[in-house]
């Protein structure tokens, strides 16, 4: 519980203020309205790339390496807003990153980073870019810490450690990246240039 605690109190605020300033970035808004050229996503990719490295430098580090992070939400509201590529983009930035701290969860770990960005990626394709609800953004970034907890299982040995690092950190990260997933979709619904999609007369965006 204290580790939950400590990861919510150093890094819901800072996800809070990010996501507001972020979504009214000129580049990051051609990208939500699907208006974007190639230096938008890649400026996307870099923007979200980053605020993973963030969400590993802000986790509670525990015993063998072990990091309890938001590390993933930063791919996975890239995938969210701009696609497969731009969550894979941001997800091999944090990814990477995450390899080089080391530990022996390190491989696993950076693993579920880059398939954070992927699978909201993937979801992106299929709702052609029509931004998620809260609960359900919630639930998908609650369905990644436990993908995340699975890989961990599967690679990082011996799995007596793997199953206390999993115990440990995954809670932790379910309540909060499902938190920022929430915050982000909440500052989505408070740009301006998505809410003219749903006025009459304009592209509906279905719920």
């Amino acid at each position: 519980m204290h580790d939950l605690l400590g990861l919510f109190a150093t890094t819901e605020v800072f996800v809070f203020v990010f996501m507001e300033v972020s979504f009214n970035v000129r580049l990051v808004k051609r990208v939500l309205v699907r208006q974007a050229y190639w230096y938008d996503y890649l400026f996307v990719i870099l923007l979200f790339g980053g605020f993973s490295i963030f969400g590993t430098y802000t986790g509670i580090p525990l015993p063998g390496g072990v990091i309890s992070s938001i590390r993933d939400l930063g791919p996975m509201v890239a995938g969210l807003i701009g696609g497969p590529i731009a969550g894979i983009g941001a997800g091999l930035i944090g990814g990477i990153h995450r390899l080089l701290q080391g530990g022996f969860t390190a491989v696993p770990c950076s693993i579920a980073t880059v398939f954070a960005g992927l699978i909201a990626g993937l979801i992106y394709q299929f709702r052609h870019g029509k931004i998620l609800g809260i609960w359900y953004a919630v639930l998908l970034a609650i369905g990644i810490e436990l993908f995340h907890g699975l890989v961990t299982l599967a690679i990082a040995r011996p799995l007596s450690e793997a199953w206390d690092a999993v115990r440990l950190a995954i809670p932790a990260m379910m309540v909060a990246d499902g938190l920022g997933a929430a915050i982000a979709i909440i500052a989505l619904d408070r740009v301006p240039e998505l809410k003219k999609e749903d006025e009459p007369g304009s592209a509906q965006r279905p719920e």
